[in-house]
């Protein structure tokens, strides 16, 4: 004989229990990880790519390259603004004197003087990505908020850099 009870409603048992708890659960922790790999990272890529520096940041971020001329022997500092992933760019650069092989065109940018002397350059120049070659003369670092990053006691002499922004899921894919 069939049985002709009422069978339990469907928003009991298993059932229910996947769609009231587990698949919530889920999406929310999909649209973290999401949210998450979409964030921005400030990435300094040695040639060898042992031990890069790699920075939380957001749009309008800055840093700066400070570095000694090698002729002059005068400081030089590049700001650069992070507007996104492989987009920087050198809002300006402040050095200390006029000499061999710095800018003295009108198409070079805006010129100022800052207030403790320096010269500024204002030039909003655009770039993908920043390669460097480090060299002992110059000693360059990388300023970001307030950490600084002595390249050549990090990766020495004659070693080459690239420094850009990505999502930190392209991080990841470099890495893994």
């Amino acid at each position: 004989m069939p049985n002709l009870k009422d069978r339990k409603s469907e928003l009991t048992g298993s059932r229910s229990f996947f769609r009231k708890i587990i698949f919530p659960f889920i999406f929310s922790f999909l649209c973290i990880l999401g949210w998450y790999a979409n964030g921005l990272l400030l990435f300094i890529e040695p040639e060898n790519n042992i031990n890069p520096i790699v920075e939380n940041v957001k749009i309008g971020d800055t840093y700066r390259l400070s570095f000694t001329h090698s002729v002059e022997l005068t400081t030089w500092d590049e700001f650069f603004r992070v507007n996104g992933p492989h987009d920087m760019t050198m809002t300006h650069t402040e050095f200390s004197s006029f000499g061999w092989g710095f800018p003295y065109l009108s198409t070079d940018g805006n010129f100022s003087t800052t207030k403790d002397g320096r010269f500024r350059l204002d030039m909003n120049r655009p770039y993908p990505k920043v390669p460097l070659r480090i060299s002992e003369q110059a000693m360059q670092k990388i300023i970001f908020k307030d950490k600084a990053f002595d390249l050549v006691a990090l990766y020495g002499q004659g070693s080459a850099v690239t420094i850009y922004a990505l999502k930190r899921y392209e991080y990841w894919f470099t890495k893994f």
